[in-house]
């Protein structure tokens, strides 16, 4: 009841930090049954939420395109790659812009005292929002590639900001995220506005050095010629003491509730559209590459199919023609997946251990590369079964038998042999691709992630549409706002410059994506 409380409140909330106040129009403004104390819990809940919530072809789906997840069979231009300029209006202002005022309020000590500790300690409501802010321009940068972030969230006074390169920009969420994790006390007030991890900073600091693994690592092509010491950030990370996410317990999940404006962004669109790509549900069951559509090197029967896909066939839509029928394929889950209230993963474990296993095989770590790749596929089974068993018995009662309990709960049965063969095909193919692969799975419903690991990592070997609408590649970025061409056209140009090549184009490389 409070987190909806929180939101409900913050939209009005919000509005006072940005409204322009220069002109006195006396009291014909004065909204008499709105607050005029400024409620940090709520702008930092309906920053989260805000989040959590974007949806639509841009702020979701789009994504799950690029990296073959899902195939499109009605309105086909994105899984073909159109170019059309893509709005972040919902990340500046309905998210990053109330985060950076949490901080700000919080800095500010005339601010202090027993209201705004009611909230949380300010040290803890500022490192939550430092951390969350952090985690959403690294998907804004990765995204787009330089954007504004250094002198943006200045309002009237700097409607045109300039553009932070992407090498700054990570500097400066890696320094974000180390400042809020070792700012945050659980000795003190919790923040209420949390509702991601319901105001337990213990684990906001595991989700800060699981963030610092993520983001560091995401600059291992760059890492020679960088300022930033990635390797040495991402060894710091994982040694520091407050931990990293490493089980189940710990994860960070967005939860929904099925009322307007709190539910899974999934349901908001139209599941006739999309269906499971053919490479996807092949890469599952591990069909050989030979003789199906299958972009990986597995060739052994994956369980978390069960959970992902709908249908007893199992089959998918091959990706990338104009003309595809989704007639008896297979789409996401309605159960677990595409419904109101099922949650998302921001940070799972399986993803913590599979960026280990990585580091470990580049030389940046003295880990074993093969026990944290066994570890990382072993908590994406037991993740899903955790996550879903309450689901599955739901479905299970109203069906008058166990079947689907059952399927759900044998997850982690399944796991360490399903572990074990993706260890042999390591020994084949290389440690590596193997991990790419994994990753590629693991962060089914984490898209953009997803879609950042393949650009880096080139795993796992997806082939172009072919009735591409581009220059026939993979989209490797979003294009601008088209207002920033219009209005912001100095600032916009300087961004290009950190494009190979220059150019506002989906197929242009950001800095971190280097050959």
């Amino acid at each position: 009841m409070k987190k909806i409380i929180y939101l409900l409140l913050c939209a009005s909330l919000a509005q006072g930090f940005v409204a322009c106040d220069t002109v006195d129009f006396g009291d014909t403004n004065k909204n008499l049954n709105g607050s005029e104390v400024a409620s940090p819990a709520g702008l930092l809940a309906n920053s989260i939420m805000s989040y959590a919530t974007m949806t639509g072809r841009q702020g979701l789906m789009q994504p799950t395109l690029y990296v073959q997840y899902q195939s499109q069979v009605t309105y086909v231009d994105e899984m073909l790659y159109s170019q059309v300029p893509a709005s972040w209006y919902t990340y500046y202002v309905d998210v990053l812009n109330n985060l950076d005022q949490v901080v700000k309020f919080n800095q500010n000590e005339a601010n202090h005292g027993p209201a705004l500790n009611a909230q949380g300690a300010p040290e803890n409501q500022i490192g939550v929002a430092m951390i969350m802010k952090a985690m959403v321009i690294k998907r804004v940068t990765d995204t787009y590639g330089a954007v504004p972030y250094s002198k943006a969230f200045q309002g009237l006074d700097n409607i045109t900001p300039a553009y932070d390169t992407q090498e700054e920009i990570y500097k400066q969420l890696i320094s974000e995220l180390k400042a809020g994790r070792d700012m945050l006390d659980a000795s003190k007030n919790q923040p209420t506005g949390d509702i991601l991890y319901n105001g337990n900073v213990t684990m906001w600091k595991k989700l800060a050095n699981s963030l610092l693994l993520q983001a560091t690592l995401q600059l291992s092509k760059v890492d020679a010629q960088s300022s930033i010491d990635a390797a040495g950030e991402f060894r710091a990370a994982l040694e520091h003491p407050a931990g990293v996410i490493d089980d189940v317990k710990e994860e960070a999940w967005f939860q929904y509730e099925d009322l307007t404006g709190f539910r899974n962004p999934w349901n908001a669109n139209r599941q006739r559209d999309y269906f499971l790509a053919g490479e996807f549900i092949d890469a599952l069951q591990g069909d050989p590459a030979a003789t199906s559509l299958n972009p990986t090197s597995n060739t052994t029967f994956d369980a978390r199919i069960d959970v992902i896909a709908t249908s007893a066939t199992k089959e998918g839509v091959p990706y990338g023609f104009a003309d595809g029928s989704g007639k008896d394929k297979s789409q996401v889950s309605g159960n677990y997946y595409w419904n109101n209230t099922s949650s998302i993963p921001v940070m799972t474990a399986s993803y913590t251990f599979l960026n280990r296993a990585e580091a470990a095989e580049i030389g940046w770590t003295n880990e074993s590369a093969a026990e944290m790749l066994e570890k990382g596929i072993i908590m994406s089974f037991e993740t899903l079964e955790a996550h879903n068993v309450k689901t599955a018995q739901e479905i299970s009662e109203k069906a008058g038998n166990t079947k689907e309990l059952d399927k759900i709960k044998a997850l982690s049965e399944k796991a360490p042999a399903y572990a074990a063969a993706r260890l042999a095909d390591a020994a084949t193919v290389g440690m590596r691709q193997v991990i790419g692969e994994e990753k590629w799975k693991t962060l089914f419903g984490q898209a953009f992630d997803s879609w950042a690991e393949w650009r880096r990592t080139g795993y796992p070997n997806l082939i172009p549409a072919t009735d591409f609408q581009n220059a026939g590649m993979i989209p490797t970025r979003y294009l601008y706002p088209i207002e920033e061409a219009n209005l912001n056209a100095t600032n916009y140009q300087a961004g290009l410059s950190g494009l190979t090549p220059s150019k506002d184009t989906n197929t242009a490389h950001v800095w971190w994506d280097v050959d």
